[in-house]
């Protein structure tokens, strides 16, 4: 017990002595050695910059209905102001003297269009024949040219032509069937009197109605909603249309997603040269059911995305040491020295600085570049208790432990 004491006693004094000579020399590593207690890896991720504005929503389209006296005598509106509508509803009634003669023009328009409509069935009749043709033609043979090439990409093609006709002729004859069906509702809203009814050919809110009969008598808005903003003259050199865009709102949870449709070539007021002017834009919201309603008339923060990078290499912002030319990070390499590497900076996204050359996923920076003794010297760092487990040294082994001992004891 004595001897193994004495042999404890004896090594933590030559490690001591040994360490305090280390310290103590001129030109020491230990004085030259930078202590670091924070540390960060290269990551990976996405940045994005934005450009803010403000907006406000509104609907997306205004329609206007017109009334035309010549048509009959006014009756009465059959809405109000406020009222959700569908696309079929009668918005007022009227009478017309005319009323054989207006019917007539119903029947001969509806008949119009269910001509319209079978002779668009006929093409896709025979665009289908020609589709099973050419399904057939290209599984029995495929022609090959003189070069030794076959002629199925040729035949691909046509098929794929034919299909887009189909698809269409098919939309365009569910465009046909709406207007029929349109004109049926007309047609048989009348019940012998002499009064017809107009209307309404979109779904939305009854915005206002005009009593007095004048034109447009009744405006309708969509209740689909849009955002109307104005950029600055400076916005303008950063913006175009098609950009993605992300609104806001305490009235919301989350982010809306959108697409900016439109800027203004010209300013909302006349241009002066003592003011600033300011250019509308228009921003279409992307579609989500379980999105929160968007109150029209309320006012949101629009953030324009106007750069981003996918995957990029990432450090802290902190991490970089600006020089008088260059800028710079400290990477604690596999040596144990810290190594200055220059960079080339890109994108900045709150505390995140895109690294585009001078640094590799996952490799461990300095955060503080100000605590360095010495570029290209030892670095060291607090020791961790927690890792000081029976567990960790069997891992570890023998010779890697005695190994470890060593280099702390000589370096």
């Amino acid at each position: 017990m004595k001897k193994k004491t004495t042999i404890l006693l004896t090594a933590g004094i030559l490690f001591v002595s040994a360490n305090l000579y280390l310290a103590l020399k001129d030109d020491s590593k230990a004085v030259r050695s930078s202590y670091i207690n924070k540390w960060a890896t290269v990551g990976k991720e996405s940045l994005t910059e934005t450009l803010q504005a403000s907006g406000v929503v509104t609907p997306k389209d205004e329609h206007y209905i017109y009334y035309n006296e010549v048509s009959g005598e006014f009756k009465s509106f059959l809405v109000k102001e406020g009222d959700k509508i569908d696309s079929s509803t009668t918005l007022f009634e009227y009478s017309s003297d005319n009323i054989d003669e207006d019917l007539a023009e119903l029947e001969a328009e509806r008949s119009q269009l269910v001509r319209e409509s079978t002779l668009i069935e006929e093409q896709i009749q025979q665009l289908l024949y020609l589709q099973s043709v050419s399904i057939s033609s290209s599984n029995n043979s495929a022609p090959v040219f003189g070069d030794g090439s076959s002629g199925s990409d040729s035949s691909d093609l046509l098929l794929v032509s034919i299909e887009k006709e189909i698809y269409d002729k098919q939309l365009e004859k569910s465009r046909v069937k709406a207007e029929i069906d349109k004109y049926d509702d007309l047609i048989d809203a009348y019940d012998g009197s002499d009064e017809l009814g107009r209307s309404s050919e979109v779904a939305g809110t009854v915005k206002k109605i005009n009593y007095e009969l004048k034109n447009p008598i009744i405006t309708i808005i969509s209740d689909i909603p849009k955002v109307e903003g104005v950029f600055t003259e400076q916005d303008l050199k950063n913006v175009e249309e098609g950009m993605e865009v992300y609104i806001k709102s305490d009235l919301f949870k989350g982010t809306v997603g959108g697409t900016l449709t439109k800027i203004a070539e010209y300013p909302e007021t006349d241009p002066s040269v003592k003011n600033e002017s300011r250019y509308p834009f228009e921003i279409e919201l992307e579609q989500d059911q379980n999105q929160d309603p968007i109150v029209k008339g309320t006012h949101v923060d629009v953030d324009v995305v106007i750069n981003q990078v996918v995957n990029a290499s990432t450090v802290p912002e902190k991490s970089v040491k600006k020089g008088k030319k260059n800028s710079y990070i400290y990477v604690l390499n596999e040596k144990g020295v810290v190594e200055e590497r220059k960079i080339k900076k890109g994108l900045t996204e709150g505390d995140k600085v895109e690294v585009k050359k001078g640094a590799k996923f996952g490799e461990i920076v300095m955060k503080n570049p100000d605590k360095i003794q010495q570029v290209n010297s030892p670095f060291f760092n607090r020791l961790n208790i927690e890792l000081l487990k029976k567990k960790t040294f069997k891992e570890e082994g023998k010779r890697t432990i005695f190994k470890h001992i060593m280099v702390g004891f000589f370096k």
